[in-house]
């Protein structure tokens, strides 16, 4: 394999001129959100950590990957909602420039900072685009593939990025470099990973695998960097002791696939990913390289926010034998737990689950099984046997709450697995998806709509409607409250991008090879 590193870190600079806006942003409404049973607060602690966080004006746009430092992916901040939603409209559409890989061109979720919209495709390089028109401004050329979903944030007057090896700052206005590190060499593994920005910090993780393939010895480490130079603050190793469970000539593991979520207390959570090799080897079978639990694979990991200490975990799937990741990025809210107004948090990931615990000490308060689940548990045969979710498969991508709600989208995509390793996957034709809402105090499962497809374009709220997408290109609107379908579109190529709300827009990604035989990859822009 090439050296996908940066070679040239400073990349290649392409400017565009400035083009005006055509048409005028509809004056904005801003609704009121209505709290449900059981909550105070959605995101109790969204105006403490958005502080933090830098985001200063545009901690009314959608500056972070997620939408806020609690992972929340919700805005009433628009005047979009159920009474008007049906009236979107393709407003722009920007062509997504890049070299496809399995995983597309695009997978990832744009952000807005003002009047400019910002994303990075699958090779790294950043386009910044004018928010009305979707001309392009500047475009920043890393050519440094990743698989995905990696992401951009704008805080602290910077923009911060990854390629396949390290972080970067750049210029918003300009595009040009600010900083840039290495944090893993590229034959040791590579980056994923949208950043998550507070406090003049920015938190990258690294992952052990390159393109699908883990490298034995190697782990994922969180690594806080400095946001103004680079420089590292702490860091955390996500294997416990560093030891890899005693063979590190065959095991690797850990590391985070999605932005930590901050919850205004000091506390960063993070969702750590699975060990390896996985299911095994037919020298040792059933992850018997790796004995025990494999800490901190699969784990909900909380660290101090200024020092990187740890604070305390719970873990999902120990011993996963399934590619099992608790991939997912956590979120933050308030609900009455014995009639006590208390934080948690909710996260879920690839064993098709979401779980919901206290924020301060861990205590586990409920788990939603979605999807449907066969074989997901105990050893595996040595003969294949089909396994449901599988590895392609359960919560793929970031959930939403808001009112009270959290709305988690989920893939039925099986996998033939063994003991002894080895993997067959079905046509991606034949996967479905769907999307669950459930209480968020007590996990109750309010509505479920399945989809024809494999629900990969996470969950968007805009006001009192909940936005998902699927691989082969479909864009749908649910009411929050019923989950009836209000809205829906199809893009000209398949979706697992995931998409962004800001002002009367909705941006969406589409840049996955999808089920057509000629996609035609492009950042879309609906307007009211």
């Amino acid at each position: 394999m090439s050296d996908l590193g940066l070679s040239n870190t400073r990349g290649r600079l392409r400017r565009r001129r400035r083009t005006p806006g055509w048409l005028g942003l509809t004056a904005l409404a801003v609704f009121s959100l209505a709290i449900g049973p059981g909550i105070a607060d959605p995101r109790p602690s969204a105006a403490s950590a958005a502080e933090a966080s830098g985001l200063g004006k545009y901690s009314r746009d959608w500056a972070l990957s997620n939408g806020d430092p609690a992972n929340t992916r919700a805005t009433t901040r628009t005047p979009i909602s159920s009474r008007n939603v049906k009236n979107l409209k393709v407003k722009w559409r920007l062509p997504l420039e890049g070299k496809p890989t399995f995983a597309g061109i695009m997978a990832s979720n744009p952000i807005v900072a003002g009047d400019t919209v910002y994303l990075i495709n699958l090779d790294s390089d950043v386009t910044a685009v004018d928010k009305e028109t979707g001309k392009v401004r500047w475009k920043h050329e890393f050519d440094s593939p990743t698989v995905g979903p990696n992401g951009v944030a704008y805080a602290h007057g910077l923009l911060f990025g990854t390629t396949f090896t390290g972080a970067f700052a750049l210029d918003p206005k300009t595009g040009r470099t600010v900083w840039s590190r290495e944090l893993i060499a590229a034959d040791q593994g590579g980056i994923d990973v949208a950043p998550q920005v507070y406090d003049g910090t920015v938190v990258i993780s690294t992952v052990p695998s390159t393109f699908g393939k883990y490298v034995p010895g190697s782990m994922g480490t969180i690594f806080a960097l400095d946001a103004a130079t680079g420089t590292t603050k702490w860091n955390f190793n996500t294997v416990k002791d560093g030891d890899l469970w005693g063979h590190p000539e065959i095991n690797s593991g850990g590391g985070t696939w999605f932005a930590p979520a901050l919850d205004g207390h000091g506390r960063i959570f993070l969702s750590v990913a699975n060990p390896a090799p996985l299911p095994g080897t037919p020298e040792y079978p059933n992850g018997s390289s790796r004995p025990g639990p494999d800490l901190y694979t699969n784990c909900l990991v909380v660290l101090d926010s200024g020092t990187g200490k740890l604070l305390w975990y719970q873990q999902t799937a120990p011993h996963d034998l399934r590619d099992y990741d608790l991939q997912d990025p956590p979120i933050i809210t308030t609900a009455k737990i014995g009639g006590v107004r208390t934080e948690i948090v909710v996260v879920a990931g690839k064993m098709g689950k979401a779980f919901a615990y206290r924020a301060d000490d861990g205590t586990p308060l409920w788990t939603l099984p979605v999807g449907t689940h066969l074989n997901d548990e105990g050893p595996l045969p040595n003969d294949p046997v089909t396994v449901l979710p599988g590895i392609l498969g359960g919560v793929e991508t970031p959930m939403a709450l808001a009112d009270g709600r959290v709305f988690v989208p989920w893939v039925d995509q099986p996998a033939k697995l063994s003991a002894i390793g080895g993997l067959e996957l079905p046509d991606n034709a034949k996967g479905r998806g769907g999307l669950t809402a459930a209480d968020v105090a007590t996990g109750k499962v309010l509505w479920q709509r399945d989809l024809p497809q494999m629900a990969l374009g996470a969950a968007t709220v805009a006001n009192d409607v909940v936005f998902t997408a699927t691989y082969d290109g479909r864009v749908f609107g649910f009411s929050t409250a019923t989950g009836d379908l209000l809205w829906t579109s199809t893009a000209r190529a398949g979706i697992n991008a995931f998409p962004a709300v800001s002002g009367n827009l909705l941006l969406v990604g589409a840049g996955a090879p999808g089920l057509s035989g000629s996609p035609v990859p492009e950042l879309i822009a609906y307007s009211l």
